[in-house]
């Protein structure tokens, strides 16, 4: 069992890694391929194949991959889509598109095109010199040239209708432009901004949905202000360190506006289904009671002091937390587990379902 190492996504990590465990008595449904787009939560190295200090393919990280070798991923062991990928029988670790090493299996069952320090604002790439989720979606175009190729028009259209399209991004948006380096401050208010990465959403699903896209799996917010940096940037002292309430505030704003959002895509979209998956939640029943979840620590992450530590910081010369083990996100909420396969259910399975009724 992969433990991962907590470094600025702490708690974004765990929130989605628990929800795509395989166990549990429901039968997963089947889809064609994953297909991801997003930020570190979901890179599986992708960054490590552009020119960019956001990067993680070097020790400590992949320290407990089979391999025992740094994959580029932001973790010790795997991701969330490596999780999900291998709950729907498709394939244990979702390989990124930039890979040079892909293999036919691996075009046919989906990659992740994410890029670790990105958001839905072009800005915030511009600043950690990632690649923007426009720019994801062109990778995906290629994807689809090189799926046609080996599969044929008909089968390549047929793959892409039926793949679970995964997106998570927004959180580097909020921190980079907004709260830590304040870009975008300077042009909108938070519900302005809020707005304007709500539209960017949009925009890369319409351009996904017309590239053959159908079933969407969408993730919000998570906490934002109980992000270890977020914690450690706020707050002088580090006994004074706690979630920023105003900042979650702001999260929980953004996802219901989100969760307005997806119902209104799925009835201009003919075909389309949409799910929300809900991370904020999720994540506060850890942040109140982590000792039921099996966690000890909770405002600090694996490496080094865990105050900021994440990428180049993050290195051979730099400690890491005793027990893993007691940030483990394996150990927290089979009730999670189910939620998140009655949302996929529902995507293979349920075309007239109530897009918000997945409780």
């Amino acid at each position: 069992m992969a433990h991962n190492i907590l470094i600025l996504f702490l708690f974004y990590l765990h929130a989605i890694t628990l929800t795509c465990s395989s166990e549990g008595n429901e039968k997963s449904p089947k889809f064609s391929a994953i297909l991801v787009f997003g930020d570190s939560t979901v890179d599986t190295g992708n960054n490590g194949h552009i020119p960019t200090l956001f990067r993680s393919n070097h020790h400590p990280y992949g320290r407990d991959l089979s391999s025992h070798k740094a994959s580029g991923r932001f973790s010790n062991g795997r991701l969330v889509p490596d999780f999900l990928s291998s709950a729907l029988g498709l394939n244990d670790h979702l390989p990124p598109f930039l890979d040079p090493d892909l293999t036919t299996n691996d075009l046919h069952t989906g990659v992740s095109f994410a890029s670790a320090g990105s958001g839905l604002d072009d800005v915030t790439s511009a600043l950690s010199r990632t690649m923007t989720t426009a720019k994801q979606v062109k990778m995906f175009e290629s994807y689809i040239d090189n799926l046609k190729k080996i599969a044929g028009d008909a089968e390549a259209s047929n793959i892409i209708s039926n793949s679970l399209i995964v997106t998570s991004a927004g959180t580097n948006d909020m921190i980079l432009n907004f709260y830590d380096i304040p870009t975008r401050k300077f042009e909108f208010n938070i519900t302005e901004y809020q707005d304007f990465l709500l539209q960017k959403l949009h925009d890369i699903i319409m351009d996904i949905y017309k590239l053959g896209g159908r079933k969407f799996l969408i993730a919000g917010l998570p906490p934002i202000g109980c992000i270890p940096v977020q914690m450690t940037v706020k707050f002088k002292r580090q006994s004074e360190r706690v979630c920023i309430d105003e900042q979650n505030i702001d999260a929980s704003i953004y996802n219901s506006k989100l969760q307005a959002l997806l119902p209104q895509l799925q009835q201009i979209l003919p075909g389309s289904l949409f799910v929300y998956q809900d991370l904020f939640d999720e994540l506060m029943k850890i942040l109140k009671e982590p000792e039921k979840y099996g966690f000890k620590e909770t405002k600090k992450g694996c490496c080094g002091t865990g105050l900021f530590e994440i990428g180049p910081l993050c290195n051979t010369m730099t400690s890491l937390c005793d027990d893993v083990s007691t940030r483990n996100p394996q150990q927290v909420s089979a009730d999670s587990i189910q939620k998140l396969k009655r949302s996929l259910v529902f995507l293979r399975a349920r075309p007239d379902a109530n897009i918000n009724n997945m409780e």
